[in-house]
This record gives C-alpha cells, sequence and structure tokens, in this order.
C-alpha cells in the first residue's frame, strides 16, 4: 500500500516510517501545509494518516481539503484528544476515517490496514 503520514511530532513519524516501510511505501512529513501541497500533485495514496491536533492546520481542515482534490481518499486519524465537534464532522461526512487514540499497539495499526487492503482489492 502507499500510505502518507503526516504529524508534527517527529518521533511519531520516525516510528511509525520506520514500522510500515517494512511492508508498504511511506511518504511522510511533518508540516501538514507542506503535505497538502505534495498531495495536490501526488493522489495517488491508499491511505492517509494523520494527527488531529497540528499547527497550522488541524487534522480536520486538511481531511477537507484532500476531499475537495479526492472524494474516495481513505482516512486514519490518530490523536491523543478527539473533540466531540470532530467526531462528528467526520461522521456527518459519511467518508471512510477511521479514528485511532494514541498511543495505541501495533496490532491495532494493522487490523485497520488490513481492513483498508482488502477494501482496495475488492
Amino acid at each position: 500500500m502507499d500510505i502518507l503520514i503526516i504529524d508534527d511530532d517527529e518521533k511519531i513519524t520516525n516510528v511509525l516510517s520506520s514500522y510500515l516501510n517494512n511492508s508498504h511505501n511511506v511518504t511522510v512529513f511533518n508540516n501538514p501545509i507542506e503535505a497538502l501541497e505534495y498531495y495536490k500533485i501526488n493522489i495517488d495514496f491508499d491511505v492517509v494518516i494523520t494527527d488531529f491536533l497540528m499547527p497550522h492546520l488541524r487534522g480536520d481542515e486538511l481531511i477537507d481539503k484532500i476531499l475537495d482534490i479526492n472524494l474516495h481518499q481513505e482516512f486514519i486519524v490518530m490523536s491523543g484528544f478527539f473533540q466531540s465537534e470532530f467526531i462528528e464532522h467526520l461522521k456527518s461526512l459519511n467518508y471512510n476515517v477511521i479514528m485511532i487514540s494514541k498511543p495505541f499497539e501495533f496490532k491495532k495499526l494493522d487490523k485497520i490496514l488490513d481492513h483498508f487492503e482488502f477494501s482496495i482489492n475488492i
């Protein structure tokens, strides 16, 4: 799978990238605005994994902007703290967004990625 990871915390992106690079093609950004600019010309990601709380552009705002470019994009949103209005906003969109709370075990992430990979191969 081709995965785009966006998180302002370099420790998180380094760990995720190291883990996922064994079985996936991974592109990493620590700045959501730079990630969005890159995405505009490289939309062929199977999954976008993004943090929720980031400087310059929150995860829900980033998702809205990416969906303006590609309505079929799949997302995993990570956060140590989800705001209820964000959760309601994502539910109202009816897009394939899965939320995962930090910290999480890699087994849980693997299960979510397996779900996306299965739906891609159908």
